[in-house]
């Protein structure tokens, strides 16, 4: 189920306790423009990145009503705003841990005066509890982010990030959402692993 649209106008529409798990990605609220281009032209800066500050807290309140019980929430952010999600998903999840995604290679940034970035955080949480499958991971992933070359979203997760999470976090048939697809990582993930999936996307793909 794909909703091409604000998400929270697709959530409203939602049942309670209506999926299984949130595997998301919602923006960083840093003004993010990336430099890489696609083709001629560079990617759009994304949509309510500078100031959804209420957005992200409507964001987690619709999270917390659509999720079942004893669930689990993945909320990718970044170190920029990090005490601001922190706080605002705290208010409706228990947060167990703040995972690091080791993605093996660094963006651009203030080329003389800072540390190279070579991560991004993602906020783990439950509502209720709910155990983790398979072996147990380590708070540290690393993955090799998308190509350059190859995204066609400008904050793009690799499958096989998300496919860690969902496996640990949901079974077969189970129902994963996620309300900033992006390029589509999400779905794909769910998808190849028999589980369902509700998705929202507000820019054009």
């Amino acid at each position: 189920d794909l909703f091409h649209g604000d998400c929270l106008s697709k959530m409203q529409t939602m049942s309670n306790g209506s999926v299984d798990l949130i595997v998301t990605d919602p923006p960083y609220l840093m003004d993010f423009q990336s430099g890489q281009r696609s083709k001629t032209e560079k990617f759009e800066k994304i949509a309510g990145d500078i100031d959804g500050h209420q957005l992200i807290i409507d964001y987690f309140s619709e999270c917390y009503r659509i999720l079942k019980n004893n669930t689990h929430i993945y909320s990718f952010c970044s170190w920029h705003q990090v005490d601001f999600f922190k706080q605002q998903f705290e208010k409706q999840f228990e947060l167990k841990n703040i995972l690091v995604w080791n993605k093996l290679g660094g963006g651009m940034g203030d080329l003389t005066g800072a540390y190279m970035p070579n991560y991004e955080l993602c906020l783990f949480g439950h509502k209720g509890r709910r155990e983790l499958s398979g072996k147990r991971m380590a708070d540290v992933i690393t993955v090799q982010k998308v190509d350059p070359g190859k995204q066609v979203h400008a904050t793009e997760k690799p499958v096989s990030l998300v496919e860690k999470m969902i496996l640990a976090s949901s079974e077969p048939d189970e129902v994963v959402f996620d309300g900033f697809m992006g390029a589509g990582s999400h779905g794909i993930a769910a998808v190849r692993n028999q589980r369902g999936f509700v998705g929202c996307e507000l820019e054009q793909g």
